[in-house]
């Protein structure tokens, strides 16, 4: 895709273009000239009164705001036009709080009483329910908003961000250019959904235009209004979050970054000839486990004929996973040997991440005729709410505590759908010790046995103990 496709994010039904306008209008007029800091209604520029001449000389933009919110009477809530407030979200050019304004909206308002500090929906913004869900197990993670929330990516340091900041000032006054050349940074982009995500006096669900442009910069396959798989979209982010924080991004062995010690782990393969019993040591690095589903189905199902609905469980496949595997001579050359060979084959998890994602494979491909289409495996898998992982690791360290690799489950994430083209995804996320349901914008309280009742997709599982 050679331009990204502008995005007309919805708001208030009864906002129209023509009404937009005249707010947009009123809002330069001598009533708003009170207030401290002003945004230009035409470009992204904010800055005091003082500045505001200065501004107008230079680019003839004769109207700025000191709101971004507009009342509705029809909806009795505080609406927003969705392109304004995205051109006032420049980085570098961000409102500074004073304590005049502090003493002012401290005085005139008040907490609502189904207030929920950080629970907020998310927009759908054409196909995105697949980024939304992930973003949710994000944005409710204690550790991610720790950094994202404290200086760990500061977006006014950022080279990325800053670069393309640069550029859009030295192009034409020609606004399509912004949309032509987005911020490709997606820790600046995730940074700005964490920071909307606490604002806990906003009733209206959150968006995430930015990091959705972002990720479509660093990840050009996944561009445009479609529907994408859930954990490929989470493994490529985390990817390109490693890259934004690491000084050496294509070293990833050494790597000592905030996001590779939380999201990757490493995996010890040993394969052994059965002729020459030569073992052959190798390490892959990876952010997701993913369990064989249908093959766990079909062995379970096969041992318990009798059983009208076999559900598998998450140690099962996860034994099976790191369970000794025959190959044939087909499948192996021996390199002692040169020649192929019969050997056994043992994958065991050799460092584990802060973060663990399990993967439950529900995607796969079937004959229909002549050609190959896609399918979806449903059906229950049984998850733990608290996971212990020590029964898989490579090898255990002597006085380790017995709850060093426990983990607790933060998220569950869920597709509806007949293939990963199609259907829908949303979440489940602990918050505290209570779980919400997170279905694009709208939000409710659930129960946990309503979340363990799921067909699972994704499992998000925090490390315990991060002594």
């Amino acid at each position: 895709m050679g331009t990204l496709m502008k995005l007309r994010l919805p708001g208030c039904e009864h906002m129209d273009e023509k009404t937009a306008s005249k707010v947009r209008k009123l809002r330069g007029t001598e009533a708003g000239r009170d207030f401290v800091q002003y945004i230009c209604v035409d470009c992204p520029f904010e800055g005091g009164f003082s500045k505001l001449d200065a501004h107008y000389s230079k680019t003839q933009h004769s109207f700025a705001t000191s709101s971004r919110s507009t009342y509705c009477a029809a909806c009795q809530d505080l609406v927003y036009d969705p392109d304004f407030v995205r051109k006032g979200t420049k980085k570098g050019n961000l409102v500074q709080a004073n304590e005049e304004e502090d003493a002012a909206v401290a005085a005139n308002t008040s907490q609502r009483p189904c207030g929920r500090e950080g629970v907020r929906g998310l927009f759908n913004l054409g196909e995105t329910c697949y980024m939304n869900a992930v973003i949710q197990m994000m944005v409710h993670n204690p550790l991610l908003a720790s950094f994202f929330l404290g200086m760990g990516h500061p977006v006014h340091l950022c080279p990325i961000s800053n670069a393309a900041d640069k550029k859009a000032d030295s192009d034409s006054e020609d606004e399509d250019d912004e949309e032509k050349d987005p911020k490709a940074c997606v820790a600046c982009g995730m940074t700005e959904v964490f920071s909307d995500a606490v604002q806990a006096d906003l009733s209206q669900p959150a968006h995430a235009v930015n990091l959705l442009f972002a990720s479509w910069k660093n990840i050009p396959h996944m561009q445009g209004k479609h529907q994408q798989d859930a954990q490929e979209w989470f493994m490529l982010i985390v990817d390109k979050l490693h890259e934004s924080l690491s000084a050496n991004p294509d070293s990833r062995l050494q790597c000592e970054c905030f996001f590779h010690k939380v999201f990757f782990g490493r995996l010890h393969q040993e394969v052994t000839c059965d002729k020459c019993k030569t073992v052959s040591v190798t390490e892959e690095e990876y952010s997701s486990i993913g369990l064989d589903f249908k093959k766990q189905f079909k062995r379970k199902k096969k041992a318990q004929p009798e059983v009208k609905t076999v559900v598998p469980t998450v140690h099962e496949c996860l034994r099976s996973y790191t369970a000794p595997e025959v190959l044939s001579a087909e499948q192996y050359k021996c390199r002692k040997c040169d020649a192929p060979r019969t050997a056994s084959k043992q994958v065991r998890i050799g460092q584990l991440p802060t973060i663990l994602c399990v993967h439950v494979k529900r995607f796969g491909m079937k004959t229909a005729g002549s050609c190959l289409v896609q399918e979806k495996y449903d059906g229950k898998i049984d998850f733990p709410l608290i996971l212990n992982m020590m029964p898989y690791v490579t090898h255990i360290t002597t006085g380790m505590k017995r709850d060093a690799l426990v983990y607790d489950l933060d998220c569950v994430v869920v597709h509806q759908g007949d293939n990963v083209h199609n259907g829908h995804y949303f979440a489940f996320c602990r918050i505290d010790r209570k779980w919400f349901r997170f279905d694009d914008e709208i939000v409710s309280a659930t129960t946990i046995e309503e979340v363990l009742r799921q067909e699972a997709y994704l499992l998000f599982y925090s490390l315990r103990n991060l002594d």
